[in-house]
């Protein structure tokens, strides 16, 4: 069963695929706001699922839509695949190139804007995507001063870094790891197993210059940092920390207008 505590009753009201046309003429303002999520297909070891990059963002951003005192935040359908090609050494890692994921994510902003939506939040579940999402929000950005575009590009390096210690191991950081294996627990622990989740993984690397690696040179199951140490609790408590950060954003840019910097003055 899914693990969850919200009431969802009323969250066909802001997916996009649940709505029909009565409720986007109902629902759709000019202070709109177009949440996305991207995430990826791909082994993240043998005891989690290959979907957990966009299932876990997927069950955030429903629950920032539901706790927002904003009313009218639209959450689009979740993009599934990601730029993967670190991980083809997998079996059945699904991957776009990057100029592919650019052109549909620059494809999506424009659909965004062309709707008269000037404000869009992305939420990120693939480290393999931040370099995408950002050249296609700079393409749109410079034809369209007037839309705000904001990312939450990697909550798995975030919530460690916000949660006070939450984690044991490697600030909860590995794919498949700690925060990970714990985030999908809290939200869907039926597709976790941890009987199979293998042992500690972590990987040296530079602290200050990086490495673009492929994975199979870091680990041989699909899995780094420390999924062992992964429970329920810590799972819940970065989820609470992941939307209060989000929330506390809305709520910022709402009392400016979504205006910032020297917009402010």
């Amino acid at each position: 069963m899914k693990k969850t505590d919200l009431d969802y009753n009323h969250l066909h009201s802001r997916l996009l695929e649940e709505m029909n046309a009565r409720h986007i003429r109902n629902e759709l303002k000019t202070d709109t706001i177009a949440l996305l999520v991207f995430g990826a297909c791909e082994n993240h070891g043998d005891h989690m699922p290959f979907g957990s990059d966009f299932i876990f963002p997927m069950e955030l951003a429903k629950r920032i839509a539901t706790k927002s005192k904003k009313k009218n935040i639209i959450i689009l359908p979740a993009i599934p695949y990601g730029v993967s090609l670190h991980h083809n050494k997998f079996q059945m890692t699904m991957s776009l190139e990057s100029h592919t994921l650019e052109i549909i994510i620059e494809d999506l902003f424009n659909s965004i804007v062309r709707n008269g939506i000037k404000r869009i939040l992305v939420i990120n579940g693939h480290d393999g995507n931040i370099a995408a999402i950002e050249s296609a929000a700079r393409v749109i950005k410079d034809k369209h001063s007037e839309v705000v575009i904001a990312c939450l590009e990697a909550w798995w390096v975030l919530v460690g870094e916000i949660t006070n210690n939450l984690f044991e191991v490697w600030n909860g950081l590995g794919h498949g790891g700690e925060a990970e294996t714990s985030a999908m627990l809290a939200v869907r622990p039926d597709l976790v197993n941890m009987n199979n989740a293998p042992i500690q993984v972590i990987p040296k690397l530079s602290d200050n210059v990086r490495i673009y690696w492929k994975f199979d040179e870091l680990t041989n199951t699909g899995a780094t940092g420390a999924p062992r140490k992964a429970t329920v609790h810590k799972g819940i408590q970065a989820l609470k920390a992941l939307e209060n950060v989000l929330l506390k954003f809305i709520d910022d840019m709402d009392r400016t207008n979504w205006k910032y910097g020297l917009l402010l003055k």
